[in-house]
C-alpha cells in the first residue's frame, strides 16, 4: 500500500476520501493475460485410423502363463529354501548354537549334503576366531554355487517361453 498526499482527478485509481483531504491510498494491480497450450490432449492426426490393430498375427493376445511358468515357481521355491536354510546354518555355526537342540541339528542335517560338494575347493574350510565361533566358508561357497546353478536352471526354464518366430 502506498500513500500519496497529491490529488489527481484524472486519475482512475485514486481514492479521494473527502474526509482526509490531505492523505490518499493508491493501490494498483497489474494483470498479463497469456494463453496457456494445453499438454494433455494432443488430438488425433487425420486419416491414422487404428494404428495397433494387425490383421496378420492371432486376433487375441494370450493372458496365461507359459508352459513353464509353473515348473520355474516350483524351482524358485525350492531353491529359496534351500538359500533361507544355508544362510542359517551360517548363521548357527557363527553364533555358535546348541548342536544337541532339535532345530539345529535339523538344519545341519539337512544342509550338510548341499554344502559338502563344495567342502575342499579351498586350502581351509573354515574360520575360527575363537570362542567357539565358526564361519563356515565352505557354506557360503555352496550358497554362492547354488545360487549360480539356481539362474543356470531358470535360464534354461525360459528358453521354453520364447516366442517362436512364424516363418
Amino acid at each position: 500500500m502506498t500513500h500519496d498526499h497529491r490529488h489527481d482527478p484524472n486519475d482512475p485509481a485514486d481514492v479521494h476520501d473527502h474526509a482526509d483531504e490531505g492523505t490518499r491510498v493508491v493501490e494498483r494491480q497489474t494483470y498479463v493475460e497469456r494463453p496457456v497450450a494445453d499438454p494433455g490432449y494432443v488430438p488425433p492426426a487425420a486419416g491414422a485410423g487404428q494404428v495397433n490393430v494387425s490383421n496378420s498375427g492371432p486376433g487375441y493376445v494370450a493372458t496365461t502363463p507359459g508352459p513353464l511358468y509353473y515348473a520355474r515357481r516350483v524351482v524358485s521355491l525350492l531353491f529359496g529354501i534351500l538359500a533361507v536354510l544355508i544362510g542359517l546354518r551360517i548363521l548357527l555355526l557363527l553364533f555358535v548354537a546348541n548342536q544337541q537342540n532339535s532345530i539345529v541339528d535339523f538344519v545341519y542335517g539337512v544342509t550338510e549334503p548341499f554344502v559338502a560338494p563344495f567342502r575342499g575347493i579351498f586350502q581351509f574350510d573354515a574360520v575360527t576366531p575363537g570362542g567357539g565361533s565358526v564361519f563356515d566358508i565352505a557354506a557360503l561357497v555352496a550358497l554362492i554355487g547354488w545360487l549360480l546353478i539356481y539362474l543356470l536352471i531358470m535360464a534354461i526354464l525360459r528358453l521354453g517361453d520364447r516366442d517362436r518366430a512364424v516363418v
